[in-house]
């Protein structure tokens, strides 16, 4: 397998996408901060070869003012303008309403797609075995695996299968083979789009981003009964976490807060689901989700620009800050009392070893006296003996 993404854009240089009066294909792409890279993005779609007629649906979502200084560089494109940020699945909704594909295709402005890439999954999507969902090879931007396939663990985490691999290390373990999974990442998903609209898209529950494509896919394999698949001919090369927020630990309390959701959500699933290290057909096998879902606080409080927490989130995001500033300032109470504790030790040590120090010195002077005393009586017992041999030799015989 060889890989050929184009090579990043010159400034200032202009993207041309294709422009057809009844694409089959309708390929939604979010921008919402990243500017270089959207038009990256969007010049590898235009150079794509044998793919069938597609459309590219750009969303303004909420976008930065990079990300629209590199759209105003853009020919072609369905531009769908959102003034506010509406999170991943949300976007994407907005996109999918105004595309006219009988297929979508959702990609992330931070991937950058090789020439063959549609060509590959349409012709996957229309095998013999029809899947529901077509998901891409995703290499890291050194040409390692980033995603062959993702497997669901019965804790409600993920495993990117092949994360860190070669690609001759991922083929010689049987990932680079279309096969059947419990799911791949959006950030390069093939939906057919009755499928999608069947089951009502990306559910808001999870907004605005994380396990919304594993709820979704779940869903598509159980409503219509066939396999979501990866197709590793479809080459995306990503740079995760380019096209999310910055914040590390909002990222990680929106991993938190969805994937118990998602857990809820889905118990009777995850209760027997594979190992980690399971054989590769070994799946989830999807039962029906729980009706309700978890209580969520949807209040608007906090910033709703490009740089701050959504606002379906924010109320959620400042408690789960402050319960971990909680827990910090009493792990470092915790961490001050061991210090004092090693402190104390290492006086009483100090302690020790000066004791032990005297100890050695007085059993050395103890063993030298030993040592003497018994030269001294080896010495009178040698006297004794003389004194003794030379009476024998004056006795008379």
């Amino acid at each position: 397998m060889t890989t050929t993404a184009p090579p990043p854009l010159p400034g200032g240089a202009a993207v041309s996408l294709p422009v057809t009066a009844s694409p089959t294909v309708s390929v939604v792409v979010l921008s919402w901060r990243l500017g270089a890279e959207l038009l990256t993005c969007l010049a590898a779609l235009a150079d794509q070869v044998g793919a069938p007629p597609f459309e590219v649906v750009l969303v303004q979502n909420g976008a930065s003012p990079a990300a629209r200084a590199a759209a105003s560089q853009v020919t072609g494109a369905v531009v769908v303008d959102l003034p506010e940020n509406a999170g991943f699945g949300g976007g994407c909704a907005a996109g999918a309403a105004r595309a006219r594909g009988t297929s979508l295709v959702f990609l992330n402005d931070d991937a950058v797609v090789d020439r063959g890439w549609l060509a590959a999954l349409a012709a996957r999507a229309q095998a013999p075995d029809r899947p529901v969902a077509v998901g891409s090879l995703l290499l890291d931007t050194d040409g390692q695996v980033q995603e062959a396939g993702s497997r669901v663990l019965s804790s409600a985490g993920t495993l990117q299968l092949g994360r860190g691999a070669s690609l001759d290390e991922a083929r010689a373990a049987g990932l680079l083979e279309s096969r059947p999974v419990d799911y791949c990442s959006a950030a390069a998903l093939w939906v057919e789009r009755s499928a999608f609209d069947l089951v009502g898209g990306f559910d808001e529950l999870f907004t605005p981003a994380y396990f919304e494509d594993v709820d979704l896919q779940f869903r598509l394999r159980l409503r219509l009964g066939r396999d979501v698949v990866v197709e590793p001919s479809a080459v995306a090369h990503h740079a995760s976490g380019a096209s999310t927020g910055s914040d590390p630990l909002y990222r990680e309390f929106l991993g938190l807060r969805n994937g118990r959701a998602f857990s809820a959500r889905w118990a009777a699933t995850l209760a027997d689901a594979p190992e980690a290290d399971a054989p590769l057909a070994e799946l989830c096998t999807v039962r029906e989700p729980l009706l309700t879902n978890p209580s969520t606080d949807d209040a608007a409080a906090g910033a709703t620009g490009v740089g701050g927490p959504h606002p379906a989130v924010a109320g959620d995001y400042v408690r789960w800050l402050s319960g971990e500033v909680s827990r910090l300032r009493a792990d470092l109470a915790a961490a001050a009392e061991r210090v004092a504790g090693l402190d104390a030790l290492r006086a009483d040590h100090a302690d020790l070893q000066a004791v032990h120090h005297e100890t050695l010195q007085t059993s050395h002077g103890m063993m030298l006296h030993i040592q003497h005393l018994e030269s001294e009586t080896m010495l009178d017992h040698l006297k004794d003996a003389i004194r003794h041999r030379d009476r024998d030799k004056d006795r008379p015989r």
